[in-house]
């Protein structure tokens, strides 16, 4: 017998970290300096170019895509990503691999591209008219009356503002967002179906500040749509407050950012005694007491090791 699924859908924005590299043709850094808008077209014919890899799910690393997959399992409800480079996508849908994001200002950020302003809502806009994505009035759609649980960083939150403004009254009311401090991003019309997840989260299910919106949201669709079935936006945001009231976040550990000259020497330091990158983040991390996220801890720890035949 089918299990009947908790959430009509969820939605979340894709990872930095691919299984299957991109070529070179296939990033943000191949397209010239120009206006948002020539970026945009010159990004959408590239598009039909570049060779299928695999589908959605199996391209995107990192633990918070894993986080999403379980959480899509939990929910028994299919999982959308938000994707900067190729729109809304279906997590079974066959892509390419690309390098492409709306954040920092790395070989893969298109904001580095753009001649002046970037418009991250012009941006999505435009990419919604990839042959790869879907419309969020669809997803909606598809069933419609359980909710559509989004979990989004600020920079994704900014880019998909403008779709989720759009959406009608109805379609609003069953929005369940999960994200930090996304208030000072969306509007106020789609502040209701904010659930009011913060810091004490980490009492419950401990992590990274990168992979909060993920951790958010297994938690939600494995416990909280169990424990309130068929409930409002507000029963929900009630329920999550009751889970989180009484916990405390623990304390973190300040760790100062430094360049990526100093991470290097970090990393060339310990590589004698110990190789492979998650390990080595976090000696890095809890012995050295250095800030550095992973994709960026990723691409240096690849250049360390490079000339050394270290995998």
């Amino acid at each position: 017998m089918q299990l009947l699924s908790a959430a009509a859908a969820l939605v979340v924005p894709c990872a930095s970290r691919k299984r299957v590299s991109p070529q070179h043709e296939a990033c943000a850094v191949s397209l010239p300096i120009s206006s948002q808008q020539d970026l945009e077209s010159a990004w959408l014919k590239k598009l039909v170019t570049l060779p299928i890899a695999c589908e959605a799910m199996n391209l995107y690393g990192g633990r918070g895509f894993q986080l999403a997959l379980q959480a899509s399992r939990a929910a028994n409800a299919p999982l959308y990503v938000a994707s900067a480079g190729l729109g809304l996508l279906s997590a079974e849908r066959r892509i390419p691999s690309y390098g492409l994001t709306v954040s920092g200002r790395g070989p893969e950020s298109i904001c580095a591209r753009v001649h002046g302003h970037f418009n991250s809502g012009s941006w999505w806009h435009a990419i919604q008219g990839s042959p790869f994505a879907t419309s969020l009035s669809r997803v909606l759609a598809s069933e419609p009356t359980r909710p559509v649980v989004i979990a989004l960083t600020q920079p994704y939150a900014r880019m998909l503002a403008s779709d989720l403004e759009a959406l009608p009254d109805g379609a609003v009311a069953r929005l369940r967002i999960i994200g930090v401090n996304l208030d000072s991003v969306l509007s106020s019309r789609l502040l209701s179906g904010l659930l009011p997840y913060d810091e004490r989260l980490e009492a419950i299910l401990p992590g990274t500040r990168a992979d909060f919106p993920q951790r958010a949201l297994v938690h939600f669709v494995s416990e909280g749509l169990l424990a309130r079935p068929g409930a409002d936006a507000n029963s929900h945001r009630v329920w999550v407050e009751s889970v989180l009231t009484g916990r405390s976040a623990p304390l973190r550990r300040e760790r100062p950012r430094v360049s990526d000259e100093d991470v290097l020497v970090l990393i060339k330091r310990h590589l004698p005694q110990m190789a492979g990158i998650g390990r080595l983040l976090r000696v890095l991390r809890d012995e050295e007491g250095v800030a550095c996220e992973q994709a960026r801890f990723s691409r240096l720890y690849r250049v360390a090791t490079g000339d050394r035949g270290i995998g």
